[in-house]
């Protein structure tokens, strides 16, 4: 609803108030009209509580709307930076956690380009690559899809990691997507 379209409709409601007062006042000794009067105003009042309730659920809405950015961006400052690597050596898969969070119950699936996920997991990952869970590879990578905490778990993660393609590229995956679950 409109802000406008809310203030006429209270202006309405008070100046209906204001008609009825006057009324009750002006035929205090009818009782018919007095007991209609009454009526009219628990309607009027019934309306009042209506736009109260409304107003009560928007600020409701808002109030938790702005609850969730909060958290939102708390858990984007506490984000591990998980990252997926290979050796090319041996043919083993890498998931280290960089920079200066730890990274708790880190769950990974390699999805290889033929053949079925190979998954791994692991209770904590120290950042700075103290840490490293690795897993041997059946062949080429097609994907890597990576399910973590940070320590404090106040923010839960899926990043998904493609194969990089493009001759020349410095890293063996690009993050495609990183979700931020409730």
């Amino acid at each position: 609803m409109s802000r406008y379209r809310n203030l006429v409709i209270a202006a309405f409601m008070v100046a209906a108030a204001v008609v009825l007062f006057v009324l009750f006042i002006g035929f205090r000794h009818d009782t018919a009209l007095v007991g209609a009067l009454s009526a009219a105003g628990t309607v009027v009042a019934t309306g009042f509580a209506a736009v109260a309730a409304m107003g009560s659920m928007r600020a409701a809405a808002e109030s938790s709307a702005t609850a969730r950015r909060s958290h939102e961006a708390m858990a984007r400052t506490v984000q591990p930076r998980v990252a997926p690597g290979l050796r090319a050596a041996d043919g083993v898969g890498e998931v280290r956690c960089t920079g200066s969070r730890p990274a708790i119950d880190v769950t990974v699936a390699w999805i290889p380009v033929d053949g079925t996920a190979v998954p791994a997991k692991v209770a904590l990952l120290e950042p700075d690559g103290k840490d490293v869970l690795a897993s041997d590879l059946p062949g080429p990578i097609r994907m890597v899809w990576i399910d973590y905490w940070d320590d404090r778990r106040v923010g839960h993660w899926q990043d998904t990691w493609e194969a990089e393609t493009e001759k020349g590229a410095t890293q063996p995956f690009r993050r495609t997507d990183s979700r931020l679950l409730d």
